[in-house]
């Protein structure tokens, strides 16, 4: 037997169609409430990247633990802030910037206003190779200052997110 049948012997008409439009209601509310998470999960992007290797003309370059210990962390309000060794020579000593990013496709800008040429920022235009939830790898390609990179000069830094 039905649910509608199950109503309608033990109930009047206006109290079934009142149970039936709430019924209906609590169906529609439950399926936009899935489309409100989904609208909201994060930018690949956003969260902290460690530093696991740089790759130059198809080789690993040999890195110090101290670059091991840099960090990029992606915000969403367009920002980033660049954890990096100083001075390197050891004791490792470190620095943080906050640098801007734009990304759009597969092209990550990362601008550093703090370096200027007649009042223009300088940036760097990294093509990303991959970009998941774990993995972060982009190769740089070419700076607003010099232009594009010879392709043995583009080197190929891969990231692992920690947070």
């Amino acid at each position: 037997m039905t649910l509608v049948r199950i109503l309608n012997q033990s109930l009047p008409m206006k109290k079934l169609n009142l149970i039936i439009g709430i019924l209906i209601g609590i169906t529609f509310l439950s399926c936009s409430s899935d489309e409100n998470n989904n609208s909201t999960q994060q930018d690949p992007i956003i969260g902290v990247w460690k530093l696991t290797s740089i790759e130059l003309n198809g080789e690993n370059s040999d890195l110090h633990q101290c670059m091991l210990e840099q960090t990029n962390t992606y915000k969403e309000n367009g920002n980033f802030l660049s954890y990096f060794w100083q001075n390197e020579v050891e004791p490792c000593e470190f620095s943080t910037v906050t640098f801007q990013y734009i990304l759009e496709g597969n092209i990550l800008t990362s601008i550093n206003p703090f370096e200027t040429i007649d009042n223009i920022p300088f940036q760097v235009t990294n093509e990303i190779i991959t970009l998941n939830e774990i993995t972060l790898i982009y190769k740089e390609v070419a700076d607003n200052f010099e232009g594009n990179y010879p392709e043995n000069q583009q080197q190929v830094f891969t990231y692992n997110k920690v947070e």
